[in-house]
């Protein structure tokens, strides 16, 4: 039986932090994502594939977005003033597979033979795609920026979340300012207080194609 105690603390972790951060700045009231009361069977394409950690977040955590009507329902995650994650709903999977695992026009479209199929596409920045691996175990994250091949950015669903945690915290401690206002580019100072604990828990290539994806070069 699949342990997700680990998968359990980190999305909690990141919630509490996620919400205390909205609150202090007064962000995405409308548009977050939180912990059901009791787990759901969630409405999913029976055409997108589900590892047993994605099962597990779809079936526990909710992506809320009361502003949703007409379009992808999907659940804001603000980092400082620089980085907007958004986390499509379950029931909106198979749109975001869209020019991705299915390409062509929007009607018939066809599924294209240089996408793995088990990999799903559940968020976004910047229009790039965050995708899951669902045919490995803990289920990896990987990022595709700029129309690179994906490449890793965490070992597990799990560890992707905890670094989203240490990213929110980080930026909190900044007041939520991480943007130079005169070069519009991520502070130093903010990628220096999250590059030790990002390193220990990521290593240095998945740290460094999480900060490419996210523009945090420095």
């Amino acid at each position: 039986m699949t342990d997700f105690s680990k998968l359990h603390t980190s999305i909690l972790s990141f919630i509490q932090q996620q919400d205390l951060y909205n609150q202090s700045y007064g962000l995405f009231d409308d548009s977050f994502i939180r912990a059901y009361s009791e787990p759901i069977q969630p409405e999913i394409d029976d055409r997108i594939p589900l590892s047993p950690e994605l099962h597990y977040l779809y079936s526990h955590f909710e992506m809320v977005d009361e502003k949703a009507a007409g379009s992808i329902k999907s659940a804001a995650v603000l980092i400082g003033d620089g980085i907007l994650l958004k986390f499509a709903a379950p029931e909106y999977l198979y749109r975001q597979q869209l020019g991705y695992r299915w390409i062509g026009v929007s009607d018939s479209p066809e599924e294209s033979a240089n996408w793995p199929s088990h990999h799903v596409v559940i968020a976004n920045y910047n229009d790039d795609p965050l995708i899951v691996d669902t045919s490995r175990a803990d289920s990896p994250v990987y990022a595709a920026f700029e129309g690179n091949d994906p490449e890793p950015i965490a070992s597990s669903l799990a560890d992707f979340f905890a670094a989203l945690v240490i990213m929110i915290e980080a930026a909190a401690v900044l007041q939520g300012e991480i943007t130079d206002e005169e070069t519009d580019e991520i502070k130093t100072e903010y990628t220096e207080m999250i590059e030790p604990q990002l390193l220990e828990l990521l290593g240095e290539q998945q740290m460094n194609d999480l900060f490419v994806y996210l523009g945090l070069n420095w």
